[in-house]
């Protein structure tokens, strides 16, 4: 099978040998910081889907926002320090897409839209009327999918350091893909990716940001999520000409200097949106969330109502 290089670091990967896996960086870093033991008290439930089962976490209370996280990854890699500033004011629900971390998948197959359905029938089992919405990366395809199909269901919309698909995403610069390409690049070189140089010789241990995150990883499902991607990224894929139908507000929010999705990306997705606003953190990297959690929670509290 031939994969792609495509603008997100989520779909280039890295063969480990120790596996026989071809992971992606997160994937990769994951492996490589964590021990991928569960936490003894995660209160974690679980829900039936078609042909798997959905863990999802629920903390905080107010207005619900469920969470979209994104490619390789699992529902703990979201940065605690933003969940902790985000559950004082709301109601976050956070999950595992099928297959990933303790949920389950059956399927052979599936898209960005199986993931959407997922979603609703997360919201559906919990009893909510409305929610917002946050996607980061592959997590923004979910969530722009979820809100093209299910728009009366969403209050606020967040779609963060992500594209619209098709084939107008700009590609990052060919030394990003060279690292992400190359099977003997290292961990250091990986991380190095997430975050602006200078940025990251002002960390110790840049290692321990990732440490949170201890779920098992599923290289199946993530060559199935890559497979989902490719179509999302090509000809006729994404949201690209049906965005300019939602009606509620939109976030668009991404690094300046995020070298796996280029920030034009979120220029480009903020332009096709009717009711939106295009926030550019300077000095922001994919991991922006990693870097400035107080900045970043401070925007979307700000956005959401607070």
């Amino acid at each position: 099978m031939v994969f792609k290089i495509n603008p997100i670091m989520k779909r280039l990967f890295k063969i480990t040998e120790r596996l026989n896996l071809k992971l992606p960086v997160i994937g990769f870093l994951l492996l490589t910081l964590s021990n991928c033991t569960k936490p003894e008290s995660s209160p974690i439930q679980y829900l039936d889907i078609p042909e798997g089962r959905m863990a999802y976490q629920s903390s905080g209370k107010g207005e619900p926002l469920i969470m979209c996280i994104g490619y390789s990854a699992n529902m703990d890699l979201w940065d605690p320090r933003l969940i902790d500033l985000l559950k004082k004011h709301y109601r976050l629900i956070t999950f595992d897409y099928r297959g990933m971390g303790y949920s389950s998948n059956t399927d052979t197959a599936f898209s960005i839209r199986t993931l959407a359905d997922d979603l609703e029938l997360l919201r559906e089992h919990l009893g909510l009327e409305k929610v917002h919405v946050m996607g980061w990366s592959m997590g923004g395809y979910v969530a722009q999918t979820y809100a093209v199909h299910y728009p009366e269901r969403i209050h606020k919309l967040i779609l963060h350091a992500t594209d619209f698909g098709g084939t107008s995403t700009l590609d990052p610069a060919q030394e990003v893909i060279d690292i992400l390409s190359d099977t003997l690049s290292t961990p250091a070189q990986m991380i190095g990716l997430m975050f602006p140089a200078g940025w990251l010789a002002s960390q110790q241990d840049p290692g321990r940001l990732f440490q949170h995150a201890k779920s098992p990883l599923n290289g199946y499902t993530i060559t199935l999520q890559d497979l989902a991607v490719s179509k999302w990224l090509s000809p006729g894929g994404g949201t690209a000409g049906r965005l300019h139908t939602l009606q509620m507000p939109v976030l668009v929010i991404t690094g300046d200097a995020d070298a796996v999705v280029p920030y034009q990306n979120s220029v480009i997705l903020a332009d096709s949106l009717i009711n939106s606003s295009l926030l550019l953190i300077n000095d922001g990297g994919h991991g922006l969330m990693y870097q400035y959690p107080e900045l970043l929670a401070g925007y979307l509290l700000n956005f959401l109502g607070h």
